[in-house]
């Protein structure tokens, strides 16, 4: 009886695969197709220390899977008392790349170490960024 259950398993298989003429192709998680297009508005707006910022995403929103912070479109986490909302994900890349423009002004200081200072991050902070592996480069 069971080779029977496997036999007919193996041939609905051979079947479904010969007649369907469409390739099968593993879907990307929805959250690492978002993931790409923030890196790409990212580079979009030029905003500087790309990959840095990238982590930061990827480390306050636990890969793009906080509900809470997702919710309120905060990538960067974002507060003033409370966490800010926002109407889109874009609309929080464009109050990052505003308040770099405004606060980062000597493009000769570690970037790791601004975040410190502008008290975006704690001392710990740096450290766990660069633990995580997001290296890519924005296109010409």
């Amino acid at each position: 009886m069971a080779n029977t259950k496997n036999i007919f398993f193996f041939l609905s298989v051979f079947i479904f695969l010969f007649f369907n003429n469409k390739p099968i192709i593993a879907q990307r998680p929805a959250n690492l197709i978002l993931l790409d297009s923030v890196f790409e508005y990212v580079c979009f707006l030029k905003i500087k220390h790309p990959n840095i910022v990238m982590r930061q995403v990827i480390l306050e929103t636990g890969w793009l899977k906080s509900k809470y912070l997702m919710s309120k479109n905060n990538l960067f986490g974002f507060r003033h008392k409370n966490y800010i909302t926002y109407a889109s994900w874009k609309e929080c890349v464009d109050y990052y790349k505003k308040w770099q423009d405004k606060h980062y002004t000597n493009p000769n200081e570690d970037y790791y170490s601004f975040l410190v200072r502008k008290k975006f991050a704690v001392s710990n902070y740096p450290p766990l960024l660069k633990k995580i592996r997001f290296d890519r480069t924005c296109p010409e």
